[in-house]
């Protein structure tokens, strides 16, 4: 007889783009162009990929990527490397989101589920553990983004409600407050993560860029070079 090896409690969910010229960061790239648009995004999925490491007995990580013609095994691994890996199906990103976590929870039994995508390139695991951690007394958590979105968004098995991730206007300055009055109308508690800056203008780059100039990693690297 075999031992049966239960699957991790937890699993983080890395929403992230094959990086592709004129695919990704295109609103960036209205300022600086397709080229540096897309050096800015492999920087900062590297940057992103290095801080949540590797998957654990906990903690599964998951690196969910948008449909692409371009998808190989070999460009996949090139840009996510040896992690988990699966395809994003729905319309919308809250179809996106709502499926991954259903399959997750309803099929592979996972307890917790924290998401996050790329456009935050200072996220720490510890800030990802501590969102794991808040589940164990609130039901939801979120990662506030100053432009009005989140940065992280997180929930315990027996409180997901797909209608969360319902009729939300994706890309506006509502999605936060919308999701939040979600969780309240569904009478599900809420931990809030401390506010933080998200990249998807030029403006962002430029915030970036003066907080970031004795900082470590991909993104500030590849800045303080074209400086």
């Amino acid at each position: 007889m075999f031992a049966t090896v239960p699957p991790p409690p937890q699993r983080l969910l890395v929403f992230a783009r094959l990086p592709e010229r004129g695919r990704v960061k295109t609103r960036l790239a209205a300022a600086i162009g397709d080229e540096r648009a897309l050096a800015v995004y492999e920087a900062m999925l590297a940057d992103v990929l290095a801080a949540v490491g590797e998957s654990s007995a906990e903690t599964e990580i998951e690196v969910l990527w948008a449909p692409t013609e371009n998808a190989d095994g070999d460009s996949l691994r090139r840009a996510f490397g040896e992690r988990s890996l699966a395809m994003q199906t729905g319309a919308t990103l809250g179809d996106r989101m709502s499926m991954a976590f259903s399959e997750r929870f309803f099929f592979h039994r996972t307890q917790k589920i924290v998401a996050i995508g790329v456009d935050e390139p200072r996220l720490t695991r510890e800030l990802i553990d501590h969102a794991f951690a808040l589940l164990d007394s609130c039901e939801w958590v979120v990662g506030p983004a100053t432009d009005g979105g989140y940065y992280l968004i997180g929930c315990r098995s027996a409180a997901f409600d797909t209608s969360i991730f319902d009729g939300i206007a994706w890309g506006t300055a509502d999605v936060l407050s919308a999701t939040v009055a979600k969780i309240a109308d569904a009478g599900a508690t809420l931990a809030t993560l401390p506010e933080r800056s998200d990249i998807d203008v030029a403006e962002d780059l430029d915030r970036f860029i003066a907080g970031a100039r004795d900082a470590s990693g991909e993104l500030p690297a590849l800045l303080r070079g074209w400086q």
